[in-house]
């Protein structure tokens, strides 16, 4: 059963040579983070087991190797299950800053007064992250903070757009 403190990391993808390195997929924007992270957790059977990292090699990819795990066959209940961290060990915010996790499912209002909708996804895009809004219709919105999106209040559960990008 998922858990409102476990946060979706990575995914296992393959075995990496012989001696239990795994080969993971980062849902992150660094791959250097997890060189911050000294344990990780997998979802099997409803219920989640520590994995403590013995040592991680950035290349092109992220290679990984737990504890007691010395050959392919300890790593074989593992493959394409997804990695997750406890939030306390993410790291601390600015002023202004907020997770992805944090915004999903807030209420979005124009101007302080109209609800639009629910934010109920964030799109990567190059230049800046993108609202998804779901309402009457679907929105995209800019997530530039102080010209698109207004204000975020995680405290009443509410983003504040300008008008211009509901129109």
């Amino acid at each position: 059963m998922p858990d409102s403190k476990k946060i979706l990391i990575a995914k296992i993808q393959a075995h990496q040579g012989l001696k239990g390195w795994l080969k993971i997929y980062s849902y992150s924007e660094s791959m250097q983070k997890f060189s911050n992270y000294d344990y990780f957790f997998v979802l099997n059977d409803k219920t989640y087991t520590r994995l403590d990292v013995d040592d991680i090699i950035f290349d092109k990819s992220i290679k990984i190797k737990f504890k007691h795990s010395s050959s392919r066959e300890d790593n074989n209940k593992f493959i394409g299950k997804n990695l997750y961290i406890e939030s306390s060990q993410l790291d601390s915010l600015k002023e202004g800053q907020f997770y992805w996790k944090d915004l999903i499912g807030l209420n979005v209002y124009i101007d302080n007064e109209k609800k639009v909708g629910i934010v109920s996804d964030i799109i990567e895009t190059g230049a800046n992250d993108v609202l998804v809004i779901k309402g009457d219709k679907d929105y995209l919105v800019p997530y530039i903070f102080g010209e698109s999106v207004k204000e975020i209040c995680l405290e009443s559960q509410k983003i504040i757009i300008d008008k211009i990008y509901y129109e």
